[in-house]
Formats: structure tokens, sequence, C-alpha cells
């Protein structure tokens, strides 16, 4: 990474080592100087109209573009933090390093709702932390892979090792809401694989349920020692095969009918038909199909009944590379849906189960095959 481009100095000594890291920050913003210039015309615009009525509030404006226009210097030393900002009426904080114990990222995120789903923004914000007092924060930013780097080249700086660092990039990247799904999934895994009583590991995995198909889980799952077999139904994913049923039966009504009547309709309403036709087959396979799935210690075979074109599937073990849980691309009320996914050695993928919205669900079925695999 460049850090020069985002204002990042390193101050050298006549020896060639490095004696200070500057990181200058271009006010709480973050926006360069012409940004800042269209921003404090437009509030200058909004302060003089407002205070033609409302007088008191001109400080307050002017207080606002104060803020925009200042910006903060981070000097790291190896004995201190010192924050100075550029406009003097606001106070320079020095944070003394001792008993530094590393730094660390964190992600905060903000949450907003519509009609098309949930949005995330996410800033990420580079605290010190400290051995005996509480953590201070030094610096934030919206990119992420800018501030995982700083982290690690204050604490390359100041020869401090972070286990911690490994990892950052790749937890920080996601969602707090993925990273739960995550670590839930790897304490079943754990569970799983300790061998606990077989009715304690039922209990806790409560992800699965194996009962009765629902929209949450719309499957049937039974297993001995052999053999691992579940039962996809699709009419409790995606919920759309009424809808696309409804309207293919009418684009073929109509693009069949209109072209064997007596009236001198256009030839081409029987383009309604082969659109309708397709789109009717589709409602049909959504509203009646079921995936069956069998799994053995060898392979994987699959096959889809009543309506479907495809002879079964076979997949033997050493052609598998991995079981996996992927964003089907698709939502529904805003909601996600998840495909499982058998990658091959030849990096090859093969859809075993789509569009299901429950992820935890799933990765756990998922971690059911691998197991019975034991690949």
């Amino acid at each position: 990474m460049d850090f020069s481009t985002y204002g990042v100095e390193e101050i050298k000594n006549t020896s060639g080592d490095t004696e200070e890291l500057r990181f200058k920050i271009k006010g709480i913003m973050g926006i360069g100087k012409k940004g800042k210039t269209i921003i404090v015309v437009f509030i200058s615009i909004i302060a003089l109209f407002f205070s033609c009525f409302i007088i008191y509030l001109l400080p307050v404006f002017l207080f606002l573009i104060l803020i925009i226009l200042n910006n903060k210097t981070i000097f790291v030393t190896k004995e201190s933090f010192l924050v100075k900002n550029s406009i003097p009426i606001f106070p320079k904080q020095e944070i003394s390093i001792l008993n530094l114990e590393r730094m660390e990222v964190k992600r905060t995120e903000s949450h907003k709702t519509n009609k098309n789903g949930t949005t995330i923004s996410a800033n990420f914000e580079l605290y010190a932390i400290f051995k005996n007092k509480p953590a201070k924060k030094i610096f934030s930013s919206m990119n992420f892979a800018l501030v995982d780097q700083l982290d690690k080249k204050i604490e390359k700086f100041l020869n401090i090792k972070d286990t911690s660092n490994k990892d950052q990039l790749d937890r920080i990247k996601k969602t707090n809401y993925q990273n739960k799904l995550e670590s839930e999934y790897k304490k079943n895994i754990q569970l799983k694989q300790g061998g606990a009583p077989t009715q304690e590991t039922i209990t806790k995995k409560k992800n699965l349920k194996v009962d009765k198909p629902s929209r949450s889980f719309p499957f049937t799952v039974s297993s001995n020692l052999v053999n691992l077999k579940i039962t996809h139904f699709y009419s409790k994913s995606g919920g759309s095969g009424f809808i696309m049923l409804l309207a293919g039966s009418v684009f073929t009504a109509i693009g069949t009918y209109i072209p064997f009547s007596k009236g001198d309709e256009p030839p081409f309403a029987i383009i309604f038909a082969l659109i309708g036709f397709p789109i009717l087959i589709s409602g049909l396979s959504n509203l009646f199909n079921k995936r069956y799935i069998n799994v053995s210690q060898s392979k994987i075979s699959y096959h889809t009944k009543p309506i479907s074109f495809r002879k079964e599937k076979e997949i033997l073990k050493s052609h598998i590379k991995n079981i996996e849980v992927d964003y089907s691309g698709q939502r529904n009320n805003g909601i996600r849906s998840y495909n499982v996914f058998v990658i091959t050695k030849d990096g090859k993928k093969y859809k075993l189960i789509k569009n299901v919205f429950n992820e935890l669900a799933l990765k756990d079925l998922a971690n059911e095959i691998i197991q019975q695999m034991n690949l």
C-alpha cells in the first residue's frame, strides 16, 4: 500500500532508521480540499439565510465549518501518540504508550432499513490496547485495508508482536452478523468433533430441524452408518413457484389461443407462448419438485423428480475438494438465500442445494455431509 497517498509519512534520522510516524487526517469527514470547499460554501449559504431570522444559530454553523476545515495529524513516537489539530481552538491530545500491549482494529456498523432491505455502512477504528487502563481510539477511516495496515505499521515501528493480526483483515471485512454466524458454526463443529454424547449434540445443534420441513429448513434428513439421505422440498424454498405458474399459464394461454383463433390477430402473438411455457415449467418444478441426495462414504449422488431433464448426478469422493455454502445472489423481501456447492479438485462447482434462507442450517447440513464422507 502506498501510504503517502493517504498522508502517512515516515520521519527518519541520519542513520536511516524511522524515529516517527505521522498520519495526516483530512478532517473528520476524510474528504479532500475540493470537497471541503463545496461543503463549506453550501453551509455558509444556509447560515447566511438562517441568520437573517435566527441570529443565535450563526455560532453553531461557524463551529460546524471549523470542524470540517480542521485537519488532524497523529504523531507516533517511541514514547507517545500525539494528536494535533490545525485549528488552534481544538485541543491537542497526548497518549503515553507506557504499558501499551498492542493495536487493534474494531468495526462499527450503522444499519438503515428501507423497502429494498437493510443496508450496512461500516467505519473502522484503530485502538491502542493497554494492560492497565482503558483502550484509546487513535484513528478511524472507512478504508478497512488502510486501518489494518496502519495497525501493523505502528506495531512494527514499536516492536510489538501481535498474533491477532493474522486473521484481522479477513474478520473486519465481514459484517458483525457474518462473524457471529461463523463463530457459532465453529462451535457446532467443535462440539461434533469433541465426541459429545449423541443426545447432547442433537440438542445443541438447533439449526438442524430434521423432524418436519419448513420454510426455514426445507429438508428431511435421515442418516445411518452407511448413508446420509437428504430430501430438499423446492416448494418450501424461494416462494415464487405459484406466481411463476400463474404468469406462465397466462402467457402460454394467450400465445396458443390467439394464433388459432378466427380473427386477424398478428402472428407474433406466438412469442407469448415461447416466453410463457418455460416460466410455466419453472413454476411447476418449484411447486412439485424434490431433490433426493444420497451421501455415502465414497460418493454423493443426487437427482430431481418429478420434473427434470437431467439424469442422476454422481460425484466421487476422490474428486471432491470441499462442500461450501455461499450466497445465491437472490433475495426474497430483502432476505438472502444461500446455495450449497460441491467443489471438485479441478475447480468445478456443482449446485447441490439452492435458494435456502437459513444460512446456519445449511452450514450444519454441509458439515453433516463432510462428516459422513470424512472429507
